[in-house]
């Protein structure tokens, strides 16, 4: 026969999806009318954004465009120009059926090979990685008691962060930015990208109100004939209102932003004298809120009438224990190679590989990030170089174990050129994440007895004496004689789980 076990359920987010899928990228471009010839390309780029993601019963389907930029000189040799070409993609995942399921998208250019057939025509190859994860809220199901006045019952107290809301939402950031006098009027935009952070988060019933700052930096061209260029960095704060179900002032909040796609445009395209930039970008905000909780899980037991035949299982939980929100730098001095260096034109990072770890009981932050740099030489020709930056970077704060799920970004860069062939370059690092104490037990799962398998009590006496080594536990003591362990404490005045010191101890027998 079996006994009834008390069911319970804690929400928890877990991963259910992890997948990538590659899109090819071959084009064979030719330069519009208005593109000066070819000379020497400096970098061919490809930039894959997000326009949707949609998730349909057991569909992922993810849609966008790569924007593939060919750099390049002119036959002067003097100015940077620019062709681009989007080429949209469009892919799709199949999952499992998941309750309020969130993805998250990352675009990773894997390469991109350019070759100039002719002064106007270009063969381009490549490709990139559309890796995706989903999370889904799952209710993890342990047992708490079991239901019987013959059960002894050993439990364990567990702490765990409750999943209370778990929601993902677009929107939108459009401005109209100045670029102001005295720096030129801009012709044409060479590149730009945009950043997004939080910067406060205020926690409302069901709601959540996100204050951020986005940052846009362009490099455009002041002369479509010589070429010139300048560049411009703008900081833009935002404020927006995040619906989340289940979030209130107690929860613990994470809101983790990331830019889908980024249209930035001049103004001068319609006014020659503007020094205006129209700015569309939509964001996506993946939204995870908790609150801390206890359970008690039943690990094991034992019938001080029958012989038990118990089920168990291995079950894992997991608790938010510390949020990480660093700031950081990492500086190096890189060479130009043969190329002597007079100006940098433009300086940006395009890809940042790292491992955020736990090492001796610290968090360490390991990795290269690669910088892209457009700069003249003395004769004022423009060059473009790759070099990388070593990351190295632990923070001031003890970590007793667990997990880690951070996210390593550039947030700026700055240079200072310290020879003909050699720059010292600065990165400052964005460091976000949490860090999870993981508690694996091993819980019952069915307690069964049979009638005809009585354990062997003794009822002759009220009391028997046991001699017990020191550390002996009081679970295994009592039983072995078919009692309770908290029957044995009480008869000799004990407040430990074990014995104290190896000597005499009374087991009540009824």
């Amino acid at each position: 026969m079996e006994y009834q076990l008390k069911r319970e359920n804690c929400s928890v987010c877990e991963t259910v999806f992890e997948g990538t899928k590659e899109q090819p990228i071959d084009l064979d471009l030719s330069l519009p009318d208005y593109c000066p010839d070819i000379e020497r390309i400096l970098k061919c780029r490809v930039c894959p954004s997000v326009t949707g993601r949609n998730i349909s019963g057991d569909m992922l389907e993810v849609d966008g465009s790569a924007l593939v930029s060919l750099y390049y000189l002119d036959s002067k040799k003097r100015a940077i120009r620019l062709c681009e070409h989007s080429v949209p993609f469009s892919c799709s995942f199949g999952l499992k059926t998941a309750v309020d399921p969130t993805a998250s998208v990352r675009l990773k250019t894997e390469y991109i090979n350019c070759r100039a057939v002719s002064p106007r025509r270009v063969d381009i190859h490549g490709a990139f990685s559309v890796c995706v994860a989903v999370r889904s809220r799952t209710e993890q199901e342990y047992f708490s008691d079991i239901d019987g006045d013959d059960i002894e019952q050993k439990k364990q107290t567990i702490k765990i962060s409750r999943l209370c809301a778990s929601s993902q939402q677009q929107f939108s950031i459009t401005e109209v930015l100045d670029i102001g006098q005295g720096k030129g009027f801009p012709e044409s935009i060479l590149r730009s990208e945009l950043s997004v952070r939080t910067e406060s988060i205020k926690a409302l019933t069901d709601k959540l109100m996100l204050n951020g700052e986005a940052v846009l930096r362009i490099l455009y061209i002041t002369d479509l004939e010589s070429g010139a260029q300048d560049t411009m960095t703008f900081n833009i704060p935002f404020t927006q209102v995040l619906d989340a179900g289940g979030v209130d002032e107690k929860t613990i909040n994470e809101v983790v932003l990331e830019v889908m796609n980024c249209d930035v445009s001049l103004k001068s395209e319609f006014d020659e004298n503007s020094t205006l930039v129209n700015l569309d970008a939509k964001i996506c905000a993946s939204v995870t809120a908790y609150e801390d909780s206890e359970i008690e899980i039943t690990t094991d037991a034992y019938s001080t009438e029958y012989e038990l035949s118990l089920k168990t299982k291995q079950y894992q939980f997991s608790r938010l224990s510390e949020r990480i929100d660093e700031d950081f730098s990492a500086a190096g001095e890189v060479s130009t190679g043969d190329n002597s260096i007079s100006q940098i034109v433009d300086l940006w990072c395009d890809n940042v590989s790292s491992m955020v770890l736990i090492e001796n009981e610290k968090i360490a932050v390991k990795g290269k990030a690669v910088c892209s740099i457009f700069a003249l030489d003395p004769d004022g020709t423009p060059f473009y170089i790759e070099r990388p930056l070593d990351i190295n970077y632990s923070p001031d704060m003890n970590i007793s174990g667990g997990n880690i799920r951070a996210e390593v970004k550039v947030s700026g860069l700055s240079f200072r050129i310290t020879g003909d062939n050699s720059i010292e370059i600065k990165a400052d690092i964005h460091l976000c994440g949490s860090v999870y104490d993981t508690v694996n037990v091993c819980g019952i799962t069915s307690a069964e007895y049979s009638e005809d398998r009585p354990r062997g009590k003794d009822n002759a006496a009220a009391l028997t004496l046991y001699y017990a080594d020191e550390g002996e536990s009081l679970w295994d003591i009592a039983c072995a004689y078919c009692t309770s362990a908290e029957a044995v404490r009480l008869e000799n005045n004990m407040t430990e789980d074990t014995v104290a010191a190896r000597g005499m101890i009374l087991i009540p027998m009824q």
